[in-house]
């Protein structure tokens, strides 16, 4: 479908060039050589778990098996864990089926957007009321721990990493075991009520949901972690936009349902995606568009979004420095305003996405998340 639809849409564009040299870039033939260095440019939709109702789910559980539930990771280390990943498309035969959700030490390993774009999809799969359970470390006690760091004989810091200053202990702690983005309670209780959830700080122990209460491995006493039950009181709904024109570009070959690779036959080519009816800007909570540019961490500014043409001449730059997977292309409800203006409606996302003529880059649909 995607094919078709491409091969469609590149006979309207408004450059032309000859065909692609047998010699030429293929993503699919990297994948036969380096799957895991191509898997880094694609994505796919998770599988739905085969499981009966009441259904919980365990987000990154790692070596956390928990019974009762659905456990989930992106490296599943044995048969009870059922692979997925997080930044991946999450099915939409999911959506409302899940009771509860559950996870420790997980978010934090993913920047702001990105958590935002996880959060989105929890709402969308949980029912209503339900009740995803966070626990994470918590900046503002990091900050505090740092403030009267002394290195002393068998403190974890200095014993497996050398730190020996306040500075280098909250710099650490930031960082240590891939973690990416912190909270302070204030911190997520914000980007939770921008996902549709009222929030209930608990004890890392005690949650409102009893299937929930002592399973963490990690409480106040002991750990920097703090715990949060957030409760779905909105609902999300999800847009996914195909292509609708594309410019200055040409198919070079279909890499997977939903992902197609082409290259640029021009300089900063554009991709169209129209929303059916005009969304009202405020309840977006973000928009992510599924696509990586092959080249995108030889330099800045290689991706960009208008929206409705607003500030044509300053168009939004998408960061590469703040994601995860390069596939990842999103804008959250706070940055909104800087790309659109006051304007209360959105219809058409217009993403470039490179910025030299000759760049590869793999593409896909956008997400429009927005609250009912």
């Amino acid at each position: 479908m995607m094919k078709r639809l491409l091969r469609s849409l590149y006979g309207e564009a408004t450059n032309s060039a000859p065909a692609i040299a047998p010699s030429a870039f293929s993503l699919n033939r990297l994948a036969q050589q380096n799957p895991g260095l191509a898997d880094s440019f694609m994505w796919r939709t998770n599988a739905v778990p085969a499981t009966g109702a009441p259904l919980f789910l365990h987000l990154g559980c790692g070596e956390q098996v928990l019974d009762g539930f659905v456990n989930l990771d992106f490296i599943p280390h044995d048969e009870r864990v059922f692979k997925w990943n997080l930044l991946d498309l999450w099915p939409d035969a999911l959506a409302g089926m899940v009771e509860g959700v559950y996870s420790e030490d997980m978010l934090e390993h993913f920047f702001h957007a990105e958590q935002v774009y996880i959060l989105c999809n929890i709402n969308r799969v949980l029912q209503p009321g339900g009740v995803a359970r966070t626990l994470m470390p918590s900046l503002p006690r990091l900050v505090d721990y740092s403030a009267d760091y002394k290195p002393e004989p068998g403190e974890l810091l200095h014993h497996a990493f050398g730190v020996d200053t306040g500075a280098d202990a909250l710099n650490m702690g930031m960082r240590f075991s891939g973690h990416r983005w912190l909270h302070s309670p204030q911190s997520l209780a914000r980007m939770a009520q921008m996902c549709g959830f009222d929030v209930f700080p608990t004890t890392c122990a005690v949650s409102t949901v009893e299937k929930f209460n002592g399973i963490n491995l990690r409480d106040e006493s002991n750990s920097l972690s703090f715990a949060n039950d957030l409760r779905k009181t909105r609902s999300l709904t999800r847009t996914l936009l195909m292509p609708q024109r594309i410019i200055g570009a040409s198919p070079v070959e279909e890499v997977a349902e939903g992902v197609q690779l082409l290259v640029a036959i021009a300089g900063r080519p554009t991709v169209e995606y129209l929303i059916p009816r005009p969304m009202e800007s405020h309840a977006v909570a973000c928009v992510n568009i599924r696509s990586s540019n092959l080249s995108s961490f030889r330099e800045h500014n290689l991706k960009s979004l208008l929206i409705d043409d607003v500030h044509r001449d300053q168009p939004w730059y998408f960061d590469e420095t703040l994601k995860s997977r390069p596939c990842m292309n999103l804008i959250t409800h706070n940055q909104l305003p800087l790309v659109i203006g006051d304007a209360k409606t959105i219809s058409k996302l217009v993403f470039s996405p490179t910025a030299e003529k000759g760049e590869y880059f793999a593409l896909g649909c956008a997400e429009v998340f927005a609250l009912e």
